[in-house]
């Protein structure tokens, strides 16, 4: 039975060891933001979105607004991530740091359930007043349990993994 425990005890100490770290997982994260923000407002500054001019009080976003900047941001989101996301389980900004989202079985996952789950849904939910900013809070403290997974991870069945450990 001991041997069994130290066993059992091993193989959850080699996986922890595989898990990327946070401050990559956050790395990561920064590189796609500076690839993705400067391409949706390029995209809907012409359409009358948003305002690249500084004001002292930039007006709120109505909902039709709200809508179509979420429907641009998807939709420029799969251009730029959803092939990468499909054929290697990462996105840019995984690639140049080199970790790679999984199952947490180890299996790569398809686009389905890496977008719809991971992505979509807490962007969606990241839309509505004041939960959203709940939601997308909680999100990320997750990170911070003893597993190194956002809520994301936990409701998509995945984790980060470091390639170079693996």
């Amino acid at each position: 039975m001991e041997e069994q425990i130290k066993k059992m005890e091993q193989e959850e100490n080699q996986e922890d060891a595989q898990l990327a770290s946070r401050g990559r997982r956050l790395a990561a994260t920064i590189i796609d933001i500076i690839i993705f923000l400067p391409l949706v407002i390029i995209i809907a500054s012409p359409l009358g979105l948003i305002e690249t001019e500084v004001a002292e009080e930039p007006p709120p976003f109505d909902l039709e607004q709200t809508l179509q900047l979420f429907i641009i941001g998807q939709v420029l989101f799969l251009l730029v991530q959803g092939y990468l996301l499909h054929s290697r389980s990462q996105t840019i900004g995984k690639i140049l740091l080199k970790i790679q989202i999984v199952a947490t079985n180890g299996d790569m996952l398809g686009l389905g359930k890496l977008y719809f789950v991971r992505y979509f849904v807490f962007s969606l939910l990241a839309q509505i007043p004041v939960i959203g900013a709940v939601i997308a809070l909680a999100n990320i403290l997750f990170i911070f349990g003893k597993e190194k997974k956002c809520l994301h991870d936990h409701l998509a069945g995945t984790k980060v993994i470091d390639l170079a450990k693996t």
